[in-house]
């Protein structure tokens, strides 16, 4: 008796009412999963209220800060649920002197699935604008 290729065409008869079969891989949120723009916006508040109110524009410290900022952001976030989504955080800081800053961010998602938040704060010696983007992966 010759050994079966796996890869061979078997005949299956239509009318046969076996299991059925449904696909493994989830192709959108579930509900309650979805990324929230509020929810992740008020981490953001609450992290960047936390971590600035009381800080002075130092230049030495600015990078650690931001790094401090985004890593607690995305554990929090994280906490959340959001399981199959892609977190990425981008921080900026700086020094206030009667200039004006812009920060702009650009992306090509999917409008159903993914979303993004972001938080703007300042006091009298900084600025610091935090984006979180969550992309869902299929």
């Amino acid at each position: 008796m010759a050994d079966k290729d796996p890869n061979a065409y078997q005949d299956v008869d239509e009318d046969d009412e076996g299991a059925d079969l449904q696909p493994t891989y989830q192709l959108g949120p579930l509900s309650g999963e979805k990324f929230m723009q509020h929810e992740v916006r008020e981490v953001l508040k609450e992290v960047m209220n936390g971590k600035l109110k009381d800080m002075q524009y130092d230049d030495s410290k600015v990078k650690q800060m931001s790094l401090d900022i985004s890593d607690e952001a995305k554990t929090k976030i994280r906490a959340l649920g959001y399981k199959r989504y892609k977190i990425i955080i981008q921080t900026v800081m700086g020094q206030v002197k009667d200039q004006g800053a812009y920060v702009t961010s650009r992306c090509l998602w999917d409008v159903q699935k993914d979303n993004y938040a972001s938080y703007w704060f300042k006091n009298d010696s900084l600025f610091c604008v935090c984006m979180v983007f969550g992309l869902y992966l299929e």
